[in-house]
C-alpha cells in the first residue's frame, strides 16, 4: 500500500495566540457562550464535479454531526493541480483577541471564534480555503469503499477540514531558526487565499499552546525566534498534553515532528508511526492510504478541538457512518495482554508473524484466530497474516502491562 502526504501544506493562516499559563488553569479559563445548534457549512465551490460536490457536501454534514456552533462557516472550496505528492492544501482565516477568547494574543480559527462568540467576526470573508488537487486518483463515493488505487474524496476533505477548524500548528523553520508566527503568503505561491493574510505577529496558535518536547517544557515557553525551537520542531519528539487529551487518551498524543521540517506538515499531524492505518487515532496523520477510508475523527482529535474551544456533540461517534470491514483487523487495539484477528484474510490463513517496529520478527505461528501478546513489550508491531495467494497486514500497539 502506498502512501501520499494528506496535505502537503494543509496549512495555517490562522490568527492564534498563546501566554504560557499552565495547563490546568487553561482549562478553567475555558471561557464559552451558549451554542444551540449543530454546525453548518456555507460552501463555496470552483472546478467541481456535481459528485466531487456531493462528497464535500456528506463530509461537511460529518463535521456538522460533530460540532456545535450557531455561526456558519463559510468555505472556498477548489479543485486545482497540485505538486505531486499533495492531496490538499487547507488555509484556515483567523482572529485573536476578540471578546470571550479563551486566552490574549494567540490566534484561533476564524469559525472558531465564530463559535465561541456567537457572532461572525469576519463578515464577507470565509473562514476556510480548501484546495484539492484535481489530478489525484479519487473516489468520490460516500460509503467508504475506494479501489486499491484510489484515494478517499470523504476522507480527504474531512481531513483538510480538520485543519481549517483549527487543528494545525502556527510553527515554521528557516534555515537555523524555528518560530511561531513567522508564515508568510509568499511561501505557498501560487496559490492565494480569498482572505486578507492576517500578520501573524509571532504569535502562536490556539493548538500550539499544548505542544511539549521530550522534556515536558511548553514550546511556547521557548524563545521565539530560536535555533532552539528548530531543534524541537524537529526532534521527532513533540507531544500535544492537554487536560482533555489526557482525560481521552491517558497520556499525551504524539505529533509528527521529523528531522527535516514541512511546512504545514511537520507539527499539524499525529505521529503516523504512533498512529498508524487502522489506528482509532490515524485521522489527522500526514500519510494517506491509498484504498483507505476513515470518516470518524477520533477519540484524540476531538479532544484537541474541545481542548482549543470547539462544543463536541455528545453521543459520538456517528452510527450513520458505514464503511466496509478491513481485509485484516486486530481487537483490541491497543491491547496489553493478547488479540484477536479478524477479516476476510483469516479465513484462508496459512501463517501468521508479528514483527517489531524496528523490523525484527519476533512471533511466527500457524494460523490462529487468537494470541497471546503478554511476553511483547509496549510499543507498536505489525501483524502479518499470509495466504495462499496474499500477504495482508495490520498494526497494533501493545500498552505497558
Amino acid at each position: 500500500m502506498s502512501h501520499i502526504d494528506c496535505s502537503g501544506a494543509d496549512v495555517v493562516v490562522l490568527k492564534y495566540m498563546k501566554t504560557g499559563i499552565s495547563i490546568v488553569l487553561a482549562t478553567l479559563l475555558h471561557l464559552q457562550t451558549a451554542r444551540s445548534q449543530s454546525a453548518t457549512f456555507d460552501i463555496t465551490y470552483a472546478g467541481f464535479t456535481p459528485e466531487a460536490e456531493a462528497a464535500f457536501e456528506y463530509a461537511a454534514d460529518i463535521w456538522s454531526t460533530y460540532l456545535i456552533s450557531d455561526v456558519p462557516i463559510k468555505v472556498n472550496a477548489k479543485m486545482v493541480f497540485l505538486l505531486p505528492g499533495q492531496l490538499g492544501i487547507t488555509f484556515p482565516n483567523g482572529e485573536k483577541n476578540f471578546s470571550g477568547a479563551p486566552y490574549a494574543d494567540v490566534w484561533y480559527a476564524s469559525c472558531l471564534a465564530n463559535a465561541i462568540t456567537g457572532v461572525e467576526l469576519n463578515p464577507g470573508e470565509a473562514d476556510i480555503d480548501v484546495f484539492l488537487n484535481t489530478s489525484a486518483n479519487w473516489y468520490f463515493g460516500t460509503d467508504g469503499n475506494p479501489g486499491p488505487t484510489q484515494y478517499d474524496f470523504v476522507s480527504t476533505v474531512l481531513h483538510e477540514l480538520c485543519h481549517g477548524l483549527g487543528f494545525l500548528s502556527l510553527g515554521n523553520v528557516e534555515d537555523t531558526t524555528g518560530s511561531f508566527g513567522l508564515i508568510f503568503a509568499e511561501s505557498f505561491a501560487p496559490l492565494v487565499t480569498s482572505f486578507t493574510w492576517p500578520d501573524l505577529d509571532t504569535l502562536p496558535g490556539a493548538f500550539d499552546m499544548w505542544l511539549l518536547n521530550n522534556a515536558d517544557v511548553l514550546l511556547t515557553t521557548l524563545d521565539n525566534p530560536s535555533a532552539g525551537l528548530k531543534t524541537a520542531f524537529t526532534s521527532n519528539a513533540i507531544y500535544l498534553e492537554s487536560p482533555m487529551v489526557l482525560a481521552t487518551n491517558g497520556e499525551s498524543g504524539r505529533i509528527y515532528a521529523p528531522s527535516t521540517f514541512t511546512l504545514g506538515s511537520s507539527l499539524s499531524h499525529w505521529n503516523e508511526g504512533t498512529y498508524p492505518v487502522g489506528d482509532p487515532n490515524e485521522f489527522m496523520t500526514p500519510f494517506a492510504a491509498d484504498g483507505h477510508a476513515n470518516h470518524i475523527p477520533g477519540p484524540l482529535t476531538l479532544a484537541v478541538l474541545d481542548e482549543i474551544g470547539w462544543e463536541i456533540t455528545d453521543g459520538l461517534p456517528i452510527t450513520n457512518i458505514t464503511a466496509p470491514a478491513a481485509p485484516l483487523m486486530v481487537f483490541p487495539n491497543p491491547a496489553t495482554t493478547g488479540i484477536s484477528l479478524s477479516g476476510d484474510a483469516m479465513q484462508d490463513a496459512e501463517s501468521i508473524q508479528i514483527f517489531s517496529a524496528t523490523g525484527n520478527r519476533i512471533l511466527i505461528s500457524d494460523a490462529t484466530t487468537t494470541l497471546s501478546i503478554s511476553q511483547l513489550p509496549a510499543g507498536w508491531y505489525t501483524v502479518y497474516v499470509q495466504t495462499a495467494t496474499a500477504m495482508y497486514t495490520c498494526r497494533f500497539t501493545i500498552l505497558e502491562h
